[in-house]
Order: C-alpha cells, then sequence, then structure tokens
C-alpha cells in the first residue's frame, strides 16, 4: 500500500533523464581513462629515454671551426675545440629562461681508448662511451633497476646503443658482410649478445663484458651507468674535468615561442622533432583533462538534477510524508522505496556505461594493435567503478533519509 501511494510522486521523466546523462558522464570519463592508459606504453617508448620535456641541445659547428680546425690538423697542431663547449656564462643565462625548468649535462669518457669485441658478430671496433643522470633513463625503475647497476667487482658494463645502429648494422653492415654470414637482428636477439670492452691508455688496460640492455631513439651516444664512466674517467682518464658539449634541457612548457628563438640567436642546435613531439603530449594530456572535467560536470550536473528533483518531491508530497510518519511508518520504511528505486536506476546507467566503454575500448584496440606493436594489460577500471559506484549509492541513501527526515521533523 505505501509503495503504492509513493510510486505516484514519482516522474519518469525526471529519473530518465538522470539516467541518460549520469550514464554519458561516466561512459566518457572511463572512455577517457582506459585510451589514456592504453596509449601510454606507446607514448613511453617514443620518449624512451627522455621525460616528456627532456632534449638534447648542442652548438652549432659553423664553417670557420671547420676550416680553422682543419688547418690546425695539417699543421700538426691540436685543433682548437672550444667553440663546442658550453662555457658556465651560458649555462647560467640559459637556466635564468623562464622556459627553462632544469639543465643536465653529458659525462663523457675522456683520455683513453675504449674498444669493442662482439664474437657473434665478428665485431671489433673503437667506441666512445657516454652518460646521463638516471633520472633521464625510462630503464632506471624498479623492476629493471639491477639491470642498469655497475658494480667494479663483477667487471660488467650495461649499455644503451641508439635504435638506428641496429637499422645500420642489419641494412649495411651486414649486407657488406654477407660472406661472413652476420645474421639480421631483432632488437631482443641484441639483448641476448654478450660482447667485451677494454679500456687502454697509459694507466694501464682492463677488459670489462658488456650487453646492451635498452635502446634509445632521442640520443645519437652509446650510454653506460653514470658510475661507471666517473670511475674509468678517474682510474684511466687524463684527470681532466670533461667540458659539456651537450645538454640535456627540460623546458616547463614546451609550446613557447621564446624557446625556438633562443636557440636561433645563441647557434644552438635542437632536433625540432623532440619539440614538436613534446607539443603534441601536453596538447594530448591538456585534451584530457578537458574531457575529463567536461564529464565530471555532466555527472555533477546529472546528481544535482536528481536531488533536487527528489527533494521537490518531498516537498510536493509533504504531508503524506507526515502522515505516514504519525500513523506508526518509520524513517527506514518511508525512505525505502525512494532508496530502491534512485539506487537502482544509478546501478543500472553505470553497468551500462560501463559495457558501453569496454565496446569502445575493443574497437579501438583492434585498431591499435594493427599499427603498433603494443600489448595490453588488463586494467581494473570495472572494479574500480562499480565499487566507486556502491560507495556513491550509499551516499545517496543517507542523503535522502536525511532529507525525509528533516521534513517530518521541521
Amino acid at each position: 500500500m505505501i509503495w503504492k501511494l509513493q510510486f505516484k510522486t514519482f516522474l519518469p521523466l525526471q529519473l530518465l533523464g538522470y539516467a541518460i546523462t549520469l550514464c554519458i558522464g561516466v561512459i566518457i570519463i572511463l572512455t577517457t581513462y582506459n585510451i589514456y592508459s592504453d596509449l601510454q606504453p606507446i607514448l613511453k617508448e617514443e620518449t624512451d629515454v627522455f621525460g616528456n620535456n627532456g632534449v638534447v641541445i648542442s652548438k652549432e659547428i659553423s664553417d670557420v671551426s671547420t676550416v680553422i680546425g682543419g688547418f690546425n690538423s695539417i699543421k700538426g697542431n691540436i685543433v682548437d675545440r672550444s667553440s663546442i663547449y658550453f662555457n658556465t656564462e651560458e649555462i647560467n643565462n640559459f637556466k635564468k629562461q623562464s622556459f627553462v625548468n632544469d639543465i643536465s649535462f653529458f659525462n663523457t669518457a675522456s683520455g683513453f681508448n675504449i674498444y669493442l669485441y662482439i664474437s657473434d658478430l665478428g665485431l671489433r671496433t673503437d667506441i666512445f662511451f657516454e652518460s646521463i643522470p638516471d633520472k633521464y633513463l625510462e630503464i632506471v625503475n624498479e623492476q629493471n633497476k639491477n639491470l642498469w647497476k655497475w658494480d667494479e667487482k663483477e667487471k660488467f658494463i650495461p649499455i644503451i646503443i641508439p635504435k638506428d645502429y641496429i637499422k645500420i648494422l642489419n641494412l649495411s653492415y651486414a649486407e657488406s658482410k654477407k660472406s661472413s654470414g652476420i645474421p639480421l637482428l631483432s632488437y631482443n636477439s641484441v639483448k641476448w649478445m654478450k660482447g667485451e670492452v677494454v679500456l687502454k691508455s697509459r694507466f694501464g688496460k682492463e677488459k670489462f663484458t658488456c650487453q646492451i640492455v635498452g635502446f634509445t631513439e632521442k640520443v645519437n651516444s652509446i650510454l653506460v651507468p653514470n658510475e661507471f664512466l666517473i670511475w674509468a674517467n678517474e682510474n684511466y682518464g687524463d684527470k681532466q674535468k670533461s667540458k659539456p658539449n651537450k645538454l640535456i634541457v627540460e623546458f616547463n612548457n614546451t609550446s613557447s615561442p621564446e624557446i625556438l628563438q633562443y636557440l636561433k640567436d645563441n647557434s644552438y642546435e635542437i632536433n625540432k622533432k623532440d619539440i614538436e613531439f613534446n607539443k603534441l603530449i601536453n596538447i594530448f594530456k591538456i585534451a584530457f583533462i578537458l574531457i575529463f572535467v567536461i564529464a565530471a560536470v555532466i555527472i555533477t550536473l546529472s546528481i544535482s538534477f536528481v536531488l533536487l528533483s527528489v527533494n521537490l518531491i518531498f516537498q510536493k508530497n509533504k504531508k503524506t510524508l507526515i502522515n505516514l510518519y504519525n500513523i506508526g511508518y518509520n524513517l527506514q520504511k518511508i525512505s525505502f522505496l525512494y532508496k530502491i528505486i534512485i539506487s537502482g536506476t544509478t546501478l543500472v546507467s553505470i553497468i551500462i556505461a560501463l559495457i558501453i566503454s569496454s565496446l569502445v575500448r575493443n574497437t579501438y584496440q583492434k585498431n591499435l594493435i594493427s599499427l603498433f606493436d603494443i600489448n595490453y594489460i588488463e586494467n581494473n577500471t570495472p572494479t574500480i567503478t562499480l565499487l566507486a559506484s556502491i560507495l556513491f549509492i550509499l551516499l545517496l541513501n543517507i542523503i535522502i533519509k536525511k532529507r525525509i527526515k528533516k521534513i517530518i521533523i521541521n
């Protein structure tokens, strides 16, 4: 009897409007989150060594420097390389710019020779080593940090090389050594190969085993742990402090038009693709934040709408609620039907949103897999969404009961 009486107080269109707007808001939030989380592996791969705003900057080599350097070499003089180094004043001036967040330096092997031997490839060559702070290396995380650890007692050197080196090895070096039977190599197969590194200078000679543990597309350099290079320079180097000829600059706003102008004015070189890619990442993140905000506004409006509607229903049927209370029905029984209907509408809307967002995810994942080599990990979005829904429904039930209590008592 009480349910028949209370059913007459509901307006179906109000419930339908609440259900639709809530469903749309949840679909937008879930789909946006799924797309963002699924694209993270691709973004990390594209920005592999540096963070989103870290780029390598060097000085331009002018024609004058080239001519003078060549002339000095012919005369047997030491080549003047001062034009490629950053001095303290230039670095400090760079740091003062409003668009710069931080500046770090490359550490370079100096004053000794480095030889690499990889017997599986028949490779014997001179190489060079550089290092950068670990904070810029994606490989240095909780899962892989042991790969990048250097210990003098173990005589092992982990190495990161540019991806382009593997392409050159496959398409040029291996092609020119067909008779030697050098195989074509994938990135994973290279990681399994062991090699030998020899350091040699007037201070002595020492052998190490080495292994390639990662690749980069950002830096055309062979990277080793910073601790190893510091040790090598101290024990085999010329004891001179290396001068920075390359900087790692973190920009706090890559979209700033002042960046390229400053670099141009000071004849600094930068890979413009890094800036453009960083701009796209920032735009990408801003777009997702805006979508989240819009979805949150939609959900907030739908919740406000249903609460306002329920409050109007209670005010309109105030006399009925008071009479029910006076004839013996407690607050729990009076509010029970309102709780059931609103909670059920909320739960059904969210479940429908979960189903639709899952279908959307399956659709775009098939397209992304065809374009990128990526392995998806199942996220826990459905579980978190349902738990959040339960907490939200409990909160709605508390609000409904308090509203009814307030009307009856007043």
